[in-house]
């Protein structure tokens, strides 16, 4: 017979995700822990109004990106229907009055 060696699985280097916080944790000192949370006080105490400007403009911005996306989606349904009609003759007058609308 022939000689069979048995082959382990290798250890992979990566963290998974859902260990990796509770792995840097066990990695940081309490002095380093305590270094954290007064340089993360330190920014907000001493940054307040550029926290305040920045999640101004993302609220902003967000609500300009939905507002348009939302614009493109619609149109493009109301394109699809309006050349789809002839195939689905029920949707003819919702169709119709959809664009009548939009026109006005």
């Amino acid at each position: 017979m022939a000689d069979i060696k048995k082959v382990e699985p290798k250890k992979s280097n990566m963290v998974s995700r859902t260990t990796a916080p509770m792995a840097a944790e066990k990695d940081l000192t309490e002095g380093q822990r305590q270094a954290v949370r007064e340089m993360l006080e330190s920014v907000y105490a001493t940054n307040k109004w550029h926290i305040v400007r920045v999640n101004f403009l993302r609220g902003i911005a967000f609500g300009l990106g939905t507002f348009i996306g939302g614009t493109i989606v619609i149109a493009i349904v109301i394109w699809i229907l309006s050349r789809t009609v002839d195939l689905f003759p029920w949707a003819r007058d919702f169709t119709q009055q959809l664009i009548d609308s939009l026109k006005k």
